[in-house]
Order: structure tokens, then C-alpha cells, then sequence
């Protein structure tokens, strides 16, 4: 089952309205009544939003995205974690679902708003370069972060989270409207079972286990 997400509405009714003015108000203008009503149709898919009810095992990672595994690597992480991590993206298509969900219960400890570029968000050089929100969790002595990476059709991040807000695992944390790219930083000890090329869900999918 699926609803549509509350954002997009801003997006849907002005396209329907105006597809249905063209059908109805001015005949003449049916070929681009009916294109409007298709791109209203297209717009309430891209903000569908799935009714999740699920719950979680202790230390098991929910995916935070919908979309494919396209990068599994350890890297430094500088900002929040401040050690050697592992980094899973997750690359969401304009077919994907588009909500973000946190991976584990956890406090919101560092937001961060990361200037940028709009290139491809599946190339290697968007995790740096394009425009991004960091969002840094800790459970007690457990930290890890997700990052939401804009792309070139995605250029709005929404993240909905607020410093000091608890979030459980699967819990809606945001969403980047129309696809791009979202990834995990993990400390080492962290255990993904998720394979590159994987499809995963959001808010359902387990990726690994955090120890």
C-alpha cells in the first residue's frame, strides 16, 4: 500500500489543475491537457510513500533509500565520525521510491550542509562534489551517519531531522526529490551482507548488522 508523500502535493494538484482546465475549459487544448495529467500521474509516483510495518532485530542497518548498490568501499571519513569507515551508496533512479529512513535508533548528533555541484549522482566524484546533507547518529558509545547526495535531475534535499531528535530504525528522516544518491558510513566493525548491484527497499531492506 502506498500513499503520497506530503510534499509532493505542491506538485501534483497545479499540474492536474491545469491538465484538467485544458480538457474541459479550453477544448482546443486537449493534447496538452492530457500531457499535464500524465506528468501529475508521473510527479504522484515519484512521491509515493509505502505504509511500513516493520520492526527491527537490535543492530540490524534498514536501508536508507530505495535504489541500487553501486559503491561498497572504506574510506576516511573526516567530518563526524573522524576514523576509517566503510561507505555503502545507494544510488536511487527517477523510478525509486524517493523517502530517506534512518538505518538504526539512534540521536541525532551532526547535521551538516555540504555546498556543491549537480553532476550524475552515480559517478564516484559526486560523493564529494555535489551538494549534500550530512546527518550523524549516536547510540551511546555507536556513531555512524547518512549522507543525502544531490544529483543532476535532484536538486532539493529535504531533511527533516533536527539536532537532538530520536529517530528508530525505519523511521522517515526526509527525502531528495526526483532520485540521486544516499549513503552509509559505518565504523569498521560494522557487518553489510547487502552485494554491489543489489536492489534494496527503504525502510525495509536489511543491509547488515551494526556490533
Amino acid at each position: 500500500m502506498y500513499t503520497i508523500e506530503a510534499d509532493g502535493w505542491k506538485f501534483i494538484i497545479p499540474l492536474a489543475v491545469i491538465g484538467l482546465a485544458c480538457l474541459f475549459l479550453v477544448k482546443s487544448f486537449w493534447p496538452a491537457g492530457i500531457l499535464f495529467l500524465l506528468l501529475a500521474a508521473a510527479t504522484a509516483c515519484f512521491f509515493r510513500q509505502p505504509r511500513i510495518e516493520q520492526t527491527f532485530a537490535a543492530g540490524e542497518i534498514v536501508a536508507p533509500a530505495s535504489g541500487t548498490v553501486i559503491d561498497i568501499r572504506e574510506i576516511e571519513e573526516n567530518d563526524f565520525l573522524q576514523e576509517r569507515v566503510r561507505r555503502v551508496s545507494i544510488f536511487m533512479s527517477v523510478l525509486d521510491e524517493h523517502i530517506n529512513y534512518a538505518p538504526l535508533d539512534g540521536e541525532v548528533a551532526y547535521l551538516a550542509h555540504q555546498p556543491g555541484k549537480f553532476q550524475q549522482a552515480f559517478r564516484e566524484e559526486a560523493s564529494e562534489s555535489n551538494e549534500a546533507q550530512k546527518i550523524g547518529f549516536r547510540d551511546g558509545e555507536r556513531s555512524w551517519m547518512i549522507k543525502q547526495i544531490a544529483g543532476i535531475v535532484a536538486r532539493r534535499i529535504v531533511c527533516r531531522c533536527r539536532m537532538g531528535d530520536r529517530l528508530r530504525s525505519g523511521q522517515k528522516l526526509g527525502m531528495i526529490r526526483f532520485g540521486s544518491r544516499v549513503e552509509l558510513f559505518f565504523p569498521l566493525s560494522a557487518v553489510f551482507t547487502v552485494r554491489l548491484g543489489e536492489k534494496v527497499k527503504g525502510g525495509r531492506t536489511i543491509m547488515g548488522k551494526m556490533q
